[in-house]
């Protein structure tokens, strides 16, 4: 039999009603009926024709509306109408009937007969009546029971015939430990240290230790981000950036905190309405304005607004209560006693927001936004100061040799200027833009010549290149005077705004921000971002110093290249590429230009000219020219200092000190000044909310006000604002609420919940696995102040988290998903998880919390591909990589584009966060194996972790030990090091045949290399680490 089939059929045997003994209705036959019947025959009126509903006890035994008999009729299957439409073979008398598609197996069907003939008892739906707390189950001698938990677990283990699986070894609890509770590997000291402490408090000091780490807080936020649709865009097709790490750091340190669960939802839900709201708790707001939000031309803001509040409506559905919220927006709910009445009552909570339907563009947050500081205060400002100050220092008085150097190699450069220059012009094809040429014009074949201004400019020209046997080594780019622009200028847009308003003579000009070219055998009409051409240098003949030619390489930088005003004649640009084309093999070249937004700054008249030869310009100011061309001795204080200053600020030898210094003074910042971040309110005038038919924004009908759902407890008094509304979900007798959250944090540790549906504790939902074990945690968790570090230690100090997780086959056969825990649960690790692990282990990972998102690398610019990069003002519609500490942070950090999130942790079931996500898919894919191997981020942290490993003064076995200590927090197998030996041997015996690819291998990533150490022997370590990281254990929670 095939594995799958298998697999559920074991499943089902183990919950048959044999094992259980009577029929349970919550069970077993309400998930069968809500599945089968209550589409048609539930609480969703519309849908029920036929007036039988078997939902409700009283209506399904009944006399049916026709005034027939019962459908169930207790303690009499044979009678029962339900049963015998069931068992009917007549095709319009079948239920469920043929063209649902539904059937009910023989089994089913016998779980039906025998329900009815106990006597068809019905039962409230278990998760919305209150939790009680029930009696810990007595265990035999010799079972071992550290916490209430064991009871629970052994109590059913007992049932089915099992015994619980030994306690896993130290190596194994440490790394299981430290990966659930900080998302992050132990060190090998932490292993060595626990492994040998003989203290039989041990490992309760280890789970306070870990429980007390910052990197706690980031390891519960992961999930909570999750579930809160967390991201750094806004969505839908431009999916533009916006600002809300602030909030993303308040969760982090409220479970830094503890703050009790209870109060991080009331904050998240209505912090802005608490009397005398801090600035944090104003902050906590923004929950419920993650959602994705549009500015899109053609869309309607009225309807807009309809799909935010679902959205909200959802989210406090799937993450807080574990509701299927969303299933009642169009219609009654067909599984759960939700009514559309009940669902717009929600709705209206959060219809009372200042926001609007379009909103967002330009990197500007939708409103309402507040600007705060951050709420994670690291302690870090004086060593940031005193850091600052000394990279200060050092770009100041830079290193008298490599001073020496770059002067050289400027004076050399300054000589060859021009050398055999040659300027071939192109002849254009076609000009391409985001608005289909409108405004725009060829002119005999050479020129692209604007008609009219534009606020958003940027086009694709086509060119084809001149024949010629010399290799071509750049572009120029030539931009001409012409009439049309104002003054006689280059462009459409004013210069100097003053002198504008002074009625002086203006020259029209322009702002060029972004420029990158393509090549390739075939036309294409845009730039290929596959095939874009590497620049190494560029250049003007005027600019301004705030708009200098190298910032149009800065995709991210707004500031661009701009001419001198006073610039008399043409201006230009010239790219020199990385390496020289070939137009008898490459005779087509794309040019994208990008001239931003606002101010119309777009150039009237250009011209493409193919460079031969050394570009006769130079990236230097006139006055360094000079000074370089004066010797040394005799340069004078002024020339010197313009050196200096040249140097500090743009050569090659110090941008490692000017990336350092730029990321202290951002973290400086974030620990001194205010960022805007979106937040809650309550507008002037509140929206009214009416049920919509079918959900539709357009078709109001019934006016609704704020309500919670008539079939969950209510408050004694009106629920009538948010505040009220976060009263009701936090009351302690709340039917759903602790017992949602418990669930999701024994998902965490345990890998799936008791209840294996978290987003979903209604109908259609899975039954408890341990219901009694889930009710007494929920209450304990309310009983003991929603202390959620508690609840946390409460499931790790369980003898049932600490099992092995291996089992023997008869085990594995018996109870394949572990549902019964009687062996520890073994699952892959998050993608985030992975990434940081890598890091951790090799030594580059950055462990400073909060602040800004960062990007880290990527393969490509994805997000240029799908964005609408030169037709919108909006952000984050190309991707710029960053540098520095900012490649090495924790994968929390990363800026998430919902259109485009980080293509390494997709691999690994990411997700896009354009929705409320409260259980990952877990998927074993080739491309997951691909991104360990090659992603550079995996393949940078493998020679790091190669460098850490040979400066051990140590020998190969040693090394290979303390190597699998570190990726797998356990010694190798005498057979595994004998593995990795000739590994090792093989690897060494290749590069030393080779040592270019050793070479072109170490030099991926741009953490500084060792240069002290042998590149053949560097390279071989390298990619034993690398097998380490590759191993299914590395990525395994076990």
């Amino acid at each position: 039999m095939p594995l799958k089939p298998l697999v559920l059929l074991l499943v089902l045997l183990c919950w048959s009603p044999l094992a259980w003994g009577e029929v349970h209705f919550n069970r077993d036959i309400r998930p069968l009926l809500a599945d089968r019947c209550f589409a048609c025959h539930g609480p969703d009126a519309r849908a029920n024709h036929s007036g039988l509903r078997l939902d409700l006890e009283a209506a399904a035994k009944g006399k049916l509306p026709d005034g027939g008999d019962p459908a169930i009729i207790p303690g009499n299957p044979d009678a029962s109408g339900l049963l015998q439409r069931i068992l009917s073979s007549d095709p319009d008398l079948v239920m469920p009937p043929p063209e649902s598609n539904l059937q009910i197996s023989p089994r089913e069907r016998e779980l039906l007969r025998q329900w009815i003939a106990e006597g068809a008892p019905y039962a409230e739906h278990w998760s919305f009546v209150a939790p009680h707390k029930p009696e810990l189950p007595p265990l035999p001698d010799g079972w071992t029971a550290r916490n209430p938990i064991d009871h629970f677990i052994g109590q059913r283990l007992l049932q089915e015939g099992l015994t619980p699986s030994p306690t896993a070894d130290r190596d194994t609890l440490i790394r299981r430990l430290s990966f659930d509770l900080t998302g992050l590997p132990p060190s090998v000291e932490e292993v060595l240290a626990f492994r040998e402490d003989p203290s039989p408090e041990a490992y309760s000091l280890l789970v306070e230790r870990l429980l007390a780490s910052p990197h706690f807080g980031e390891r519960m936020a992961l999930d909570w981000l999750d579930a809160a649709r967390y991201a750094d865009t806004n969505g839908f097709s431009i999916d533009g950036g916006r600002h809300m790490w602030l909030w993303r750091d308040w969760v982090i340190q409220a479970f830094n905190s503890n703050l009790p669960y209870n109060q991080f939802l009331t904050e998240q839900l209505a912090g802005d309405l608490l009397p005398n709201a801090t600035p944090a708790q104003r902050i906590a707001s923004g929950f419920q304005r993650n959602n994705m939000v549009t500015h899109e031309g053609g869309t309607i803001p009225e309807e807009n607004l309809t799909n935010y509040n679902a959205d909200r409506v959802q989210t406090l559905g799937e993450a807080i209560l574990g509701l299927t919220l969303g299933c009642a927006q169009c219609h009654d709910h067909k599984y759960d006693p939700i009514t559309q009445k009940d669902y717009y009552s929600l709705f209206a909570y959060f219809n009372t927001l200042g926001d609007i339907g379009l909103d967002g563009n330009a990197g500007v947050n939708p409103r309402p936004q507040w600007q705060a500081p951050t709420v994670l205060q690291t302690g870090e400002e004086q060593t940031l100061r005193q850091r600052i100050d000394e990279l200060r220092r050092q770009l100041a008085q830079p290193d008298p040799k490599a001073l020496a150097e770059w002067e050289a190699a400027q004076r050399r450069d300054l000589a060859e200027r021009g050398r055999d220059l040659q300027l071939l012009p192109v002849r254009l094809m076609q000009v391409s833009t985001p608005n289909r040429g409108a405004g725009f014009e060829l002119e005999a074949e050479r020129f692209v010549r604007v008609l009219q201004p534009s606020g958003l400019a940027a086009y694709d020209v086509l060119a084809q290149l001149p024949e010629t046997a010399r290799p071509i080594t750049g572009l120029r780019v030539v931009f001409h005077p012409d009439e049309i622009a104002p003054g006689g200028g280059w462009g459409f847009g004013p210069q100097s705004r003053q002198r504008q308003k002074e009625n002086s003579p203006v020259k029209g000009s322009f702002r060029l921000t972004a420029i990158s070219v393509s090549a390739g055998e075939v036309p294409a009409d845009q730039v290929d971002l596959y095939r874009m051409l590497p620049v190494r240098r560029i250049t003007a003949n005027t600019w301004q110093s705030t708009h200098r030619p190298e910032l149009s390489l800065d995709m991210r930088n707004e500031n661009g290249w701009a001419p001198q005003d006073d610039h008399q004649g043409n201006v230009h640009l010239t790219l020199t590429f990385g390496e020289p084309l070939d137009p008898r093999k490459t005779p087509y070249l794309t040019a994208q230009l990008n001239f931003g937004a606002g101010d119309n700054l777009i150039a009237t008249r250009m011209e493409l000219f193919a460079l031969l030869g050394s570009d006769d310009g130079s990236p230097l100011p006139e006055a360094v020219i000079d000074a370089l061309q004066v010797e040394s001795d005799k340069r004078s204080d002024e020339q010197q200092q313009a050196i200096r200053s040249h140097f500090s600020a743009h050569a090659p030898q110090t941008e490692r000190l000017r990336i350092d210094l730029q990321n202290a003074e951002e973290r400086l910042a974030v620990q001194t000044s205010a960022f805007p971040v979106m937040v809650m309110n309550v507008s002037e005038k509140p929206r009214p909310t009416f049920i919509l038919k079918r959900g539709d924004y357009s078709q109001p009908t019934l006016p609704v006000s704020m309500d919670t759902p008539e079939f969950l407890p209510r408050l004694d008094h009106n629920a009538d604002s948010r505040l009220k509304l976060a009263e009701w979900i936090t009351q302690p007798d709340h039917p759903l609420t602790a017992r949602v959250y418990v669930n999701r944090v024994w998902q965490m540790l345990f890998g799936s919940g008791i209840v294996r549906t978290p987003s979903d504790f209604g109908s259609q939902g899975e039954w408890p696995t341990h219901p009694e074990l889930l009710d007494w945690l929920a209450v304990d968790f309310v009983e003991h102040g929603w202390d959620v570090k508690r609840l946390v230690k409460l499931l790790a100090l369980s003898a049932t988290y600490q099992q092995v997780s291996h089992s023997p086959p008869a085990l594995l056969e018996r109870d394949p998903l572990n549902l019964l825990l009687a062996r520890g649960p073994r699952f892959r690790l998050p993608a985030e998880f992975i990434r940081d692990a890598a890091l951790r282990t090799s030594g580059l990972l950055v462990p400073q919390l909060g602040g800004p998102s960062v990007n880290p690398y990527t393969p490509g610019d994805l997000w240029r591909e799908i964005s609408h990069y030169g037709s919108t003002p909006a952000t984050a519609q190309t991707f710029v990589q960053d540098h520095g500490e900012k490649l090495y942070r924790r994968s929390l950090y990363t800026y998430w584009k919902r259109t485009a999130p980080p293509p390494n942790l997709v691999a690994f079931d990411a997700p896009n966060r354009e929705t409320c996500v409260v259980s990952r898919p877990s998927t074993n894919t080739p491309l997951q194996a691909l991104v360990l191997l090659n992603d550079v981020q995996f393949v940078e942290a493998a020679r790091a972790f190669a460098e850490r490993i040979l400066h051990l003064p140590a020998d190969d076995r040693e090394r290979i030990t303390y190597a699998t200590r570190a990726a797998l927090a356990r010694d190798p197998s005498p057979g595994e090091l004998e593995i990795l030996l000739n590994a090792l041997d093989r690897e060494r015996n290749r590069y030393r045949a080779e040592p270019a690819l050793a070479l072109h291998l170490l030099a991926q990533g741009e953490s500084p290399r060792d240069e002290s150490l042998s590149p053949t022997e560097h390279a071989a370590w390298m990619q034993l680490a690398s097998t380490l990281f590759n191993l299914s254990e590395s990525i395994t929670r076990h």
